[in-house]
């Protein structure tokens, strides 16, 4: 029989045992594909960084904590947002949507 915690609610659970360290983190399994800024568009890059810049904003380059997609901070549009975008996905295409919004 699996061991019961009581909950605060008064149920027992099976799930409620001890903690497993200070955080529980979901992640879901990769495709293998790996984001590289390499394979961007320089010239995309370089047009979205300095139209981003000149609105009075900042972009924050990276990837996410597994290499798996890109990560793209904005800053400067409301409250601070990062967008993700999958190497299967065109990181080129969403560079032209940003300088297109930026213009």
């Amino acid at each position: 029989m699996a061991r019961t915690k009581k909950t605060t609610s008064g149920i027992d659970s099976p799930g409620n045992g001890p903690s497993r360290g200070n955080t529980r983190r979901f992640k879901r399994k990769s495709s293998g594909e790996k984001a590289n800024w390499e394979y961007a568009d320089a010239e995309l890059l370089r047009l979205a960084v300095a139209l981003v810049a000149e609105a009075g904003g900042a972009l924050r380059l990276g990837y996410t904590s597994d290499g798996g997609a890109y990560a793209i901070g904005v800053y400067g549009d409301g409250e601070p947002y990062t967008e993700y975008v999958r190497p299967g996905e065109s990181i080129d295409e969403f560079l032209r949507e940003l300088v297109a919004y930026a213009k």
